[in-house]
């Protein structure tokens, strides 16, 4: 059995852009390329269409086995127990994620941030307890860090998946003019 290789987080957290990462590495990444790149995404999304559908179907993980996949949080508390994985969690301000959404969806959501807020902190909590649960390996990182220091956060990267590429070469997709929502 393979390990698959989870790459999570709230939504834009800076999934797309591991994604991006990863499909420089020596892992496959599993997507159908269905979710167009846009405004918001330049560079894509990354994405599986069965990832949607994991809490009544998750059996697109046997053909996950090897590779990597995005499953955005709190989508991998779905996760079929009997597979190995290793998990790359992306974490961001969650002022910023929200402000990002707000963009993106194109209206101000401002009136009730902190109720997404709260619901956001209780996906993060329970697919952490879910990780330390069920002993499945993983490693934040920091969105903002990624971009600021990406030597270091590509190198912890490489390390914790056993990647031997060069880390520039896997460090192409880090713009920081994509960083457009900050506080």
């Amino acid at each position: 059995m393979e390990t698959i290789t989870i790459v999570t987080g709230l939504p834009r957290s800076g999934t797309s852009l591991m994604m991006q990462i990863l499909e420089r590495s020596s892992i496959p990444i599993f997507t159908d390329g269905l979710r167009k790149k846009d405004i918001n995404n330049p560079e894509g999304y990354y994405e599986l269409e069965a990832v949607k559908g994991i809490v009544k179907d998750n059996s697109f993980l046997t053909e996950a086995q090897g590779k990597a996949v995005k499953i955005v949080t709190p989508l991998p508390l779905f996760l079929d127990k009997s597979f190995k994985y290793r998990v790359l969690f992306m974490r961001r301000d969650l002022d910023e994620i929200l402000l990002s959404q707000e963009k993106m969806l194109g209206k101000d959501q401002s009136s009730e941030r902190e109720k997404f807020k709260a619901i956001y902190e209780q996906h993060l909590k329970k697919t952490n307890a879910f990780f330390e649960t069920n002993e499945i390996s993983y490693l934040d990182i920091w969105y903002k860090e990624l971009i600021s220091n990406t030597e270091n956060e590509i190198k912890k990267i490489m390390h914790f998946l056993e990647l031997s590429e060069n880390w520039e070469h896997l460090a192409i997709p880090v713009k920081p003019v994509l960083y457009r929502n900050k506080k």
